[in-house]
């Protein structure tokens, strides 16, 4: 984020400050939300879809940390694969072998190529066709590659499309490029990665982080001694946010000419980039959360991400501290309340929940995703 959007930034700050006290950014109304769309297993299916034909962020740059390394996810419920080749350029494919759609690869890793386990069909790491085992009995079938996907990295961002036909196009960040490229995802090397499955609907796992207002209840132990709750500014990128929350530390700044401020040491900068990634920056790191549709509406598949500067002098024993304590708060305070939530949705005994005019990134975030299954 360079120095004029800080600027900007702070002077909005600024303006909320009130007798020591944050206002925060509102929008007019309101916003009233079936429980349903938490709960509905058509909705379920819809959005699972969704998931195939939207470009979807894959990871940072350091996903794939050098030239032969490759690492397979889930995009959606679909099986992918994207690698690095020689030259540094990322491939995607479907991770489906050619002959009986075994996975050719699992995890992260580096080969100059790629094996398939069960009969020994290899490829190049651009998912190219190089040989087959006792091609002999194959002989009136030509060898074909890995089903190609979409992809692109920019800006330390790689997108893929689960769609063989989809697009990633020019602008995935729909203007917010300006602000996540002066970060230099690029220059960050992945610190660790964990995943799980919780009994929720991965809706929620996305709305805990686009507000707030539940900071200093839920978080009174944990965050709010450190972060202003009820205090957030809010800008649309398209059908993306950003989130700008303030660490107490900002209060030290006082009359301080804001010119001088670096934004960055005293704010938590988040953007949701829909349909289902959340990525923090906060002082000198990067923290990705993802979240996907699991087998019904009640069941999410989440994933957490550290990344960290390359140049980065902090020790591993501040990295690992900094992992385990992001995992362990939003697992067992906000994920755990989902949870709640979810069962009561699944019993339809409420029909609605209101989003309050305080919440406009929640608000955006549901209204984009709704303009997005009503177009697909």
């Amino acid at each position: 984020m360079n120095p004029e959007t800080q600027r900007r930034l702070v002077e909005r700050i600024r303006a909320h400050q009130v007798e020591g006290r944050h206002s925060t950014d509102t929008v007019a109304h309101t916003l009233t939300v079936a429980t349903d769309t938490y709960a509905s297993e058509r909705r379920h299916a819809a959005e699972r879809q969704l998931f195939t034909s939207q470009p979807m962020v894959a990871g940072l740059s350091d996903l794939l940390p050098g030239p032969g390394t490759h690492a397979a996810i889930h995009v959606g419920d679909r099986p992918v694969l994207i690698t690095r080749d020689g030259d540094g350029r990322v491939s995607a494919m479907l991770n489906m072998c050619r002959h009986r759609g075994a996975q050719v690869a699992t995890g992260c890793g580096a080969a100059s190529m790629l094996s398939c386990p069960y009969h020994g069909w290899t490829y190049r790491l651009d998912g190219t066709a190089a040989a087959r085992r006792r091609s002999e009995f194959f002989a009136d079938e030509p060898m074909a590659d890995l089903i190609a996907l979409p992809v692109a990295e920019i800006d330390g961002i790689i997108w893929v499309s689960a769609d063989p036909d989809g697009t990633i196009g020019d602008d995935p960040l729909q203007g917010a490029a300006e602000e996540i490229g002066p970060l230099d995802l690029g220059d960050h090397r992945l610190f660790d990665a964990t995943s799980f499955t919780r009994p929720l609907n991965w809706k929620i796992v996305i709305d805990t982080f686009t507000e707030a207002y539940h900071v200093a209840v839920l978080h009174e132990a944990s965050l709010a001694p450190m972060i202003h709750s009820d205090f957030a500014l809010f800008d649309a990128f398209g059908r993306h946010g950003r989130l700008v929350s303030t660490r107490r530390s900002i209060d030290g700044l006082g009359d301080a000419d804001p010119s001088t401020w670096s934004l960055l040491p005293h704010a938590t900068i988040l953007w949701f980039l829909v349909p289902n990634t959340v990525l923090i920056y906060q002082q000198d790191h990067a923290q990705l959360y993802q979240a996907r549709p699991g087998r019904h509406a009640g069941e999410a598949h989440i994933d957490v991400a550290l990344y960290v500067p390359r140049d980065s002098t902090r020790s591993e024993e501040h990295w690992r501290k900094n992992f385990d304590l992001l995992v362990s708060v939003t697992d067992t305070e906000d994920f755990a309340t989902g949870v709640g939530m979810q069962q009561g949705f699944s019993t339809g005994a409420m029909e609605s929940v209101v989003f309050g005019r305080n919440e406009p990134a929640l608000q955006h975030f549901h209204q984009s995703l709704d303009s997005l299954l009503s177009a697909d």
